[in-house]
């Protein structure tokens, strides 16, 4: 799945850009879970 996201900058100025969902693993095993669970 592919977007594009709007926000507002700090002096109200409108921001945009690309985004994109891609799906990775079906697995809900411990070891995928920890994998992914990490701050980016």
């Amino acid at each position: 799945m592919t977007g594009k996201w709007v926000g507002f900058g700090k002096d109200f100025d409108v921001n945009t850009g690309p985004w994109e969902l891609i799906f990775k693993d079906a697995s809900t095993s411990k070891a995928t879970m920890e994998q992914y669970s990490r701050r980016p």
